[in-house]
C-alpha cells in the first residue's frame, strides 16, 4: 500500500510540473524579426557571460524591461535580478520569456555580445543573426 501511495505521489509531482510549465518565446532570424517587429528604438548591450550569470539566479522565467538606456531583469516571482538593489512596482510591465529560450539564444552563433532591444510594440533580444521574441507582458501574464 505504501509503495502504491509513493508511486502516485511521484506520478502526480511529475505530471504537475510538466503540465503547468509553459515555454514562452521564439527565435527568429534577425532580418525576419526586423520585418515582423519593426525597427529598434532603444538598445542596451550586455555580454553573454553577464546575462548567463544573471539568469542563473532563476529557475523558469526571465523578465526584461528597457527604459532610458537601462535594462531591468526579473526572475521567477518578479524577483529583481539586475541591477542589484533595484525595486519595481507591481504594475510595471515586463516582457516574460522562458529561461530555456534565453539559454537557447545564448548558445547560437559565436559572438559574445547581445542586445536587449525595445521596439514600438515589443521587446527583443538579439545575438549575432538571431532574435528572441514572442514574449508575454507581465502583468497580466505572470508566471511563478
Amino acid at each position: 500500500m505504501r509503495r502504491m501511495a509513493m508511486f502516485f505521489i511521484v506520478i502526480l509531482t511529475l505530471t504537475t510540473s510538466t503540465c503547468f510549465s509553459q515555454t514562452i518565446g521564439r527565435i527568429f532570424g534577425k532580418e525576419e524579426a526586423n520585418t515582423l517587429f519593426g525597427s529598434v528604438l532603444e538598445s542596451v548591450t550586455m555580454s553573454q557571460s553577464q546575462l548567463s550569470s544573471i539568469i542563473s539566479q532563476t529557475q523558469n522565467y526571465v523578465m526584461f524591461k528597457v527604459s532610458n538606456g537601462n535594462v531591468t531583469i526579473l526572475g521567477d516571482g518578479r524577483a529583481v535580478l539586475y541591477p542589484t538593489g533595484a525595486s519595481v512596482g507591481p504594475t510595471e510591465v515586463f516582457n516574460v520569456v522562458s529561461k530555456s529560450k534565453v539559454i537557447e539564444l545564448l548558445n547560437l552563433g559565436t559572438g559574445s555580445q547581445l542586445f536587449i532591444e525595445r521596439r514600438s510594440q515589443t521587446l527583443t533580444i538579439t545575438k549575432d543573426m538571431n532574435t528572441l521574441e514572442e514574449m508575454q507582458p507581465c502583468p497580466p501574464y505572470c508566471y511563478n
